[in-house]
């Protein structure tokens, strides 16, 4: 898996496209909140239940299914002044779910473990994809720690990180050029940029 730290930047990341009606600060928090929870099944281990188990770690908590499951929940629970039928609602179910599904994503690209189960609850089967470029987290602080923690950091920062900050510059600067042309629209004889 990729450290918490990294699935919750893919949830910061989305955050800033959140919809205007929701305060982005408690956005943000809910969506980096949201891009970790699935490793809550790292619980499992402790009432033995193995990691090949469908409720194990990277099962059905890492599923697509389960994302807009808990979605939907969050949505309903979290954010009552959305309206869930409207345009924003929608919008804000679609974040809830990417940030979600987002970590079995991320999971898929690590180069360890036992594979994810993306499939749940239609197949047990567990997969990763065929590029894998991530280092493989160990699970819990101090493995990490002992571990090879800059080689993880690094590969997450290169192929994760900085994809998502070259997403947002572009999508700043394709809003910031649409404002420019709206403005120019409304005043024909202004020039200014």
């Amino acid at each position: 898996m990729p450290t918490i730290i990294t699935h919750a930047v893919v949830g910061v990341a989305l955050a800033q496209v959140g919809p205007r009606s929701v305060a982005r600060g408690r956005l943000t928090f809910a969506l980096a909140v949201l891009s970790v929870l699935p490793d809550l099944d790292v619980i499992a281990f402790h009432f033995g239940i193995p990691y090949s188990h469908w409720l194990g770690h990277r099962g059905f908590s890492h599923s697509p299914f389960f994302a807009v499951l808990l979605a939907a929940v969050v949505v309903r629970a979290d954010f009552r002044q959305v309206p869930l039928h409207s345009r924003d609602g929608w919008h804000l179910f679609g974040l809830c779910t990417l940030a979600i599904a987002s970590h079995g994503v991320l999971d898929a690209f690590t180069n360890g473990g036992l594979g994810v189960a993306l499939l749940l609850p239609f197949s047990a089967n567990r997969y990763f994809f065929p590029f894998q470029p991530l280092v493989v987290s160990p699970i819990g602080v101090e493995n990490f720690l002992h571990g090879r923690p800059l080689t993880v950091l690094a590969s997450e920062i290169l192929y994760v990180w900085v994809p998502i900050l070259a997403m947002l510059a572009a999508l700043r600067l394709s809003l910031r050029r649409a404002a420019v042309v709206q403005r120019a629209a409304r005043n024909p004889g202004s020039t200014r940029v």
